[in-house]
């Protein structure tokens, strides 16, 4: 396996992973806001989904993101997060999702994820990308395709607590399933 080959590994066996982590969640479940600051299961989740279309079809593809355009009227959220810079907080405590019309808008996402794995090549990885509207300077193509690595866990170890807080199993007993198998 080459390093090219690990990262599409990595990628997908994280996406499989935060769907089995959804997988059980009601929408009752997903709209329960919890004390203090933390947000709903719902929030964290179209967080994570919004970063992955904001990265691939906005930041890498210089096209527009689905949720502005072929996904506006039918994502699923209550309301829209505002284009560019916005109080996150302010829109999550907000937020109300539907979620299995919200599981749609994310499987198109994860489509266009997939797309831009199958593109991966040496020179993807080292261009650069301008992640300076987030603050965050310029990454490598490999940053960025490393973040999905690891935001979907992070938000995914956040649902499962949310999950717990609210008297449900966070992560089934299983394993993830194997890179581009679909959870069961």
């Amino acid at each position: 396996m080459d390093a090219i080959e690990l990262l599409r590994f990595q990628v997908r066996l994280t996406w499989d992973w935060l769907d089995v982590t959804l997988n059980d969640v009601t929408e009752e479940q997903a709209n329960w806001q919890p004390g203090g600051i933390a947000n709903s299961i719902g929030a964290t989740y179209a967080h994570t989904i919004i970063a992955a279309d904001e990265d691939f079809n906005k930041v890498l593809e210089g096209g527009e993101m689905f949720l502005y355009s072929t996904w506006r009227d039918r994502c699923g959220l209550s309301d829209l997060p505002p284009e560019g810079e916005w109080d996150w907080q302010a829109w999550a405590k907000g937020l109300r999702i539907d979620l299995p019309a919200f599981r749609q808008y994310a499987g198109a996402v994860r489509e266009t994820l997939e797309g831009w794995l199958e593109r991966l090549t040496p020179e993807l990885l080292e261009r650069d990308v301008d992640m300076t509207p987030f603050g965050l300077g310029i990454w490598s193509g490999l940053e960025l395709f490393n973040l999905h690595v690891h935001h979907p866990r992070i938000h995914g170890g956040e649902i499962a607590c949310l999950k717990g807080m609210q008297g449900a199993v966070g992560w089934p007993s299983r394993r993830s399933p194997p890179a581009g198998q679909a959870p069961q």
